[in-house]
């Protein structure tokens, strides 16, 4: 029996769900396993026009599922497979045509989340950004993030921020096109200044800490005695899930930081150098959201590559701003540039009555 043989009958979704994804997601699914061919083959010229179209009808397809077993069961059949990196690519391609027949809904959201989870075993960084399946783990993440606002709970969204940031944001630093390399730092960026300013995280709470309230009037011993110990148990519960959110949060700027290395690797492309400088700077300015190792790491990051900028500033003659970047010729002119009370910044020799009134003010 096959892999594909699995695929369980789609279950009907609501009309809200199937109509907004009914007519384009088989269209941008095609489009997307189109462009992966031509990314990873590099030249799809020779291929004919009708060979083009057929591999793009089969592509679309979904196989047809049996009504054997339940979409639960394919799940954790898929989940299996997931767990081994040389069947990522055909598991995962099962697990996307699962999704796109809108066969998943929020009773498989546990299945579901154990099949990602199982894709980024052992670490997320180990997993999604290995060569040979950074491009599947993108698109499989792609669709994910589709379907997540109708399947996924507020935690489990939480989590799959932080595998998407590898699967989709450090993947789409891998381009040759300065445009798409920008928006990707630009969406990693955006990502950081939605994360909030690091706070040390509570302790394990022990029974001696709990303050446990009077029992209300009229009440036997043995009813006091259970209320206090469900109410020592949800005290606990509710710490627990605080501490464990943090984490999750934490794991996010790990993977930010893990962002900015990845591209601080890449400094070598001369066209990419003026985005990653400002990266660099842009990670140093909010060393607060991050933790007291993560700083250290941002630190280490933002100073070698100060390092880099300075040995490539030394192969190059005094007065010779060919090999500058345009961040760093912006700032060698900011940086010589005087501020007049009758001019504007850098135009000391105008004299038009500009900042007058503002020279009488200051004496």
């Amino acid at each position: 029996m096959g892999l594909y043989d699995d695929l369980p009958d789609a279950k009907p979704r609501a009309a809200t769900a199937s109509t907004a994804r009914d007519g384009d997601a088989s269209d941008d699914g095609s489009i997307r396993d189109a462009k992966r061919a031509k990314r990873a083959t590099g030249d799809v010229g020779e291929r004919g026009e009708d060979a083009q179209k057929v591999q793009l009808r089969d592509d679309a397809t979904v196989a047809a599922p049996s009504k054997a077993t339940t979409t639960k069961d394919a799940l954790q059949r898929i989940a299996q497979h997931l767990l081994k990196p040389e069947k990522f690519v055909k598991a995962s391609g099962l697990l996307k045509k699962l999704l796109m027949s809108e066969a998943c809904d929020r009773g498989d959201a546990k299945a579901l989340f154990a099949c990602l989870e199982n894709a980024m075993t052992p670490t997320p960084k180990a997993r999604a950004l290995r060569a040979e399946t950074r491009l599947d783990y993108e698109e499989l993440f792609e669709i994910v993030a589709a379907f997540s606002p109708l399947i996924f709970n507020a935690k489990q969204k939480r989590k799959l921020e932080v595998w998407s940031t590898y699967a989709r944001r450090i993947n789409a630093l891998w381009t040759d096109d300065s445009f798409e390399f920008t928006k990707a730092v630009k969406a990693i960026q955006e990502v950081v200044d939605r994360v909030d300013s690091y706070v040390e995280p509570p302790g394990v709470i022990e029974d001696d800490d709990i303050e446990i309230p009077p029992a209300p009037e009229g009440v036997s011993e043995e009813e006091a005695t259970a209320m206090a110990t469900s109410y020592t148990r949800s005290i606990k519960a509710e710490r627990a899930a605080e501490i464990e959110q943090l984490a999750v949060v934490d794991e996010l700027r790990e993977a930010l930081i893990d962002a900015l290395e990845f591209a601080s690797s890449l400094y070598g492309r001369t066209w990419s150098q003026t985005t990653i400088d400002m990266m660099s700077n842009f990670f140093h300015e909010r060393r607060p959201k991050f933790s007291p190792a993560s700083q250290e790491r941002i630190v280490k990051i933002w100073d070698d590559l100060r390092k880099k900028k300075h040995a490539r500033s030394l192969t190059s003659s005094v007065g010779d701003k060919l090999s500058m970047t345009s961040f760093e010729r912006d700032q060698a002119r900011a940086a010589g540039s005087q501020v007049s009370a009758r001019g504007s910044v850098g135009a000391e020799n105008v004299k038009d009555g500009r900042g007058e009134s503002a020279a009488k003010m200051l004496g």
